[in-house]
């Protein structure tokens, strides 16, 4: 038999989900949500401490998953030896990009939250965190490239972050325009050969 503590936390969080998803998270209100799954405000207060943290509880988990599987990707590039590593970035398209693909749809809901319903919440600039994990990472690999003997263009630190956030932006895109898995794969797979093509031509590796 279910516990009915946790069936009432179920309720509040399917609630403020849907009123999440619905309002924004600085247009809804604890009041709506609790009046939804049937509980008192008091009540809702004694599983979360405040609408920020109700937020938390809905995206968290997906939120640290996919940043750690990002952070896991940019980490087994930069471990491959220089020439694989520049191999490697002018080759098509890497497993890799499909793998945090595949975890934001099979978790879709969370990341329509964290993309399009986060302002105002500690999860507002999570594409920013991630592009900070993108930006490292590029500068290793020039730096990387330079120790090898490679004449590489140089890449300010503001157009590298300026890059990394577009194209973060434009991933995430997908999930703003509610596309479906198939044909976002298919616009995801054109806009990363665009970067990558970008990167390429900006580095001198065409």
């Amino acid at each position: 038999m279910v516990d009915k503590e946790q069936t009432t936390q179920q309720r509040i969080l399917q609630a403020a989900q849907e009123e999440f998803l619905r309002l924004g998270f600085q247009n809804s209100s604890l009041r709506s949500i609790a009046k939804a799954c049937g509980v008192t405000t008091g009540a809702l207060y004694g599983y979360y401490a405040d609408k920020d943290a109700l937020f938390e509880a809905l995206v968290r988990e997906e939120a640290e998953t996919l940043y750690t599987i990002y952070l896991r990707a940019h980490q087994e590039f930069e471990a491959l030896p220089p020439e694989q590593q520049l191999a490697e970035m002018t080759q098509q398209i890497e497993p890799r990009i499909w793998k945090c693909f595949n975890y934001v749809y099979e978790h879709y809901d969370a990341f329509k939250l964290l993309i399009c319903h986060a302002e105002g919440t500690s999860y507002e600039n999570y594409v920013h965190r991630l592009a900070e994990v993108e930006v490292e990472s590029s500068t290793i690999f020039l730096s990387c490239m330079e120790n090898m003997g490679r004449r590489v263009t140089h890449i300010p630190d503001d157009l590298n972050h300026m890059l990394a956030s577009a194209y973060l932006t434009g991933f995430f895109e997908v999930v703003a325009h509610d596309m479906p898995k198939e044909e976002a794969r298919e616009y995801i797979e054109r806009l990363t050969d665009f970067f990558s093509a970008g990167w390429k031509n900006l580095l001198g590796l065409v």
